[in-house]
């Protein structure tokens, strides 16, 4: 079972960032998931919230500069994946979610962003077959994981299920639309060993999301869950008795 680092490592933190990435790939982790939404002047940044916390920082993030926003402390994506540097996975999280001020299904316009930064940086595979390794593409909103699959440029892409929705209706829709991961809640997972059988029955790629735990961590692993996203890799890489690369 592969360990992903949530927003690269959110323990210790500062989540989304280059040192977290670092930290959480240096533990031995298998791989990062970071947040990705788009700047003002049309850049990818890594930020979870569509706007910074606090007084004089609550405008939001698509209203920003990738100026301002580099200097409150928010990355750019070219800088989280210079740190990553092809050292196991990475997840980009597209976010795209209705009420949000960068909402904007189905132009996809972080998405579309994305698909031009990946090739430009190239990360992506002229003949549209997916590579097993580095990048996977995913997001709560199918309209940008579809983009993705449609620009056929070797990336793989997921679907990020919601807590509330059920493994059977994300197991359709995966199969359905030719996607190749399930990123399901662990609310919907843990304690449920049909689920992962249910998953691997079709074909699909199960990761499980948030773990914050070894003692979740190992129950999901003797479950048969594919990977772990964690908010504290190391400490899962530990208790699961890998130690460090």
């Amino acid at each position: 079972m592969q360990v992903l680092g949530h927003r690269g490592s959110r323990i210790p933190g500062p989540e989304n960032t280059v040192e977290a990435v670092d930290a959480a790939l240096r533990a031995g982790a298998d791989g990062i998931e970071v947040d990705v939404r788009r700047s003002a002047d049309g850049d990818l940044v890594c930020v979870h919230d569509p706007r910074l916390p606090g007084r004089l920082t609550g405008r939001a993030v698509v209203r920003r500069t990738t100026r301002e926003l580099t200097h409150l402390g928010v990355p750019t994506l070219a800088e989280i994946l210079d740190v990553w540097d092809g050292r196991g996975r990475i997840i980009l999280e597209v976010k795209n979610q209705p009420g949000q001020p960068d909402f904007d299904a189905p132009r996809e316009r972080t998405a579309r962003t994305l698909i031009e930064f990946l090739q430009a940086r190239g990360l992506a595979r002229a003949s549209g077959a997916v590579a097993p390794a580095a990048v996977t593409v995913s997001s709560f909103d199918w309209f940008a994981i579809e983009a993705v699959r449609d620009a056929g440029i070797g990336v793989s892409t997921a679907f990020l299920a919601m807590p509330r929705m059920s493994v059977s209706g994300g197991i359709a829709y995966v199969r359905s639309a030719g996607h190749h991961e399930l990123h399901a809640h662990i609310s919907s997972v843990l304690g449920s060993s049909e689920v992962p059988e249910r998953v691997r029955a079709a074909g699909v790629s199960l990761v499980t999301w948030t773990v914050t735990s070894v003692r979740d961590a190992d129950e999901l692993r003797q479950a048969g869950v594919d990977a772990v996203i964690c908010d504290d890799p190391a400490e899962v890489v530990r208790g699961l008795g890998r130690g460090a690369a």
